[in-house]
């Protein structure tokens, strides 16, 4: 009895609790493009800064992560430009996994102005101008933030 208590404080003493909200800085590992992907499709990322819970580090820079694309609009007429919303799902460290929320959402260049224009020069031709894709190229920058408390073991 007495020495499975130790072991349990030994055990706990070699975890580090990582608070839920806890900023991970994320970078793509290749382009994301409205134009290829589909919703739910998964993507690489990367952490790029440790985390660090007091001088710790609980999550070195260079781990990698995994995102969604958690909803997608394509370009349409008039000029309007593609959505890509994009969000961190997951990371596991010491095989344990810490789940992300966040954000992104990424939007092609509107061709709005220059449809209307086109428009009302030319009538229905303008109807014909789209706006512009939405591209993420390689090394963007997510911000996820840990949605739960995590024990980690530490390093």
């Amino acid at each position: 009895m007495i020495l499975a208590a130790l072991a349990l404080v030994l055990v706990q003493q070699e975890q580090t609790v990582l608070p839920a909200g806890t900023s991970v800085r994320l970078a793509t590992l290749a382009p994301i493009d409205s134009r290829s992907v589909k919703q739910g499709q998964r993507f690489a990322l990367r952490v790029t800064e440790h985390v660090t819970v007091g001088s710790r580090v609980v999550i070195p820079r260079g781990t990698d992560a995994v995102g969604e694309v958690e909803a997608l609009s394509g370009k349409g007429m008039f000029g309007k430009a593609a959505r890509l919303t994009l969000a961190p799902l997951f990371l596991d460290v010491g095989g344990q996994r810490v789940n992300l929320v966040g954000t992104s959402v990424e939007k092609g260049h509107d061709a709005t102005a220059g449809a209307a224009v086109t428009t009302v020069v030319v009538g229905a031709f303008g109807l014909i101008i789209t706006g512009k894709s939405a591209t993420v190229p390689t090394g963007s920058i997510l911000f996820g933030r840990v949605r739960t408390d995590v024990a980690l073991p530490q390093r």
